[in-house]
């Protein structure tokens, strides 16, 4: 290439490499506010598990409770309450407290 023509080229290319410098920090600054929003998104939905964590925790708290674990032995399966000495633990082939 000859020198003149260079130097027609030399604006054109430096106009060139100045839009798609200016371009490419736009598609940066744009997928960095889509990571944010995407990133924001997730929170949210990782509160309302959380919450739904701790709204299932005190449900499964509520219903092993001990006084409702024996209403509903009581109505449900007929159980009765144990009396003294009815209840023997085995460790073995030996009693663990004797009667």
């Amino acid at each position: 290439m000859s020198r003149s023509r260079l130097e027609d080229i030399l604006p054109f290319l430096s106009v060139l490499i100045l839009v798609s410098t200016l371009f490419g920090l736009v598609l940066l600054k744009m997928e960095v506010r889509r990571m944010g929003y995407s990133v924001l998104k997730s929170s949210h939905e990782y509160r309302k598990l959380q919450d739904q964590r701790r709204m299932m925790s005190m449900e499964y708290a509520k219903l092993t409770r001990p006084d409702r674990v024996r209403k509903f032995a009581v109505s449900k399966l007929k159980l009765n309450d144990s009396r003294n000495g009815q209840i023997i633990q085995l460790a073995g082939q030996t009693l663990a407290m004797p009667q």
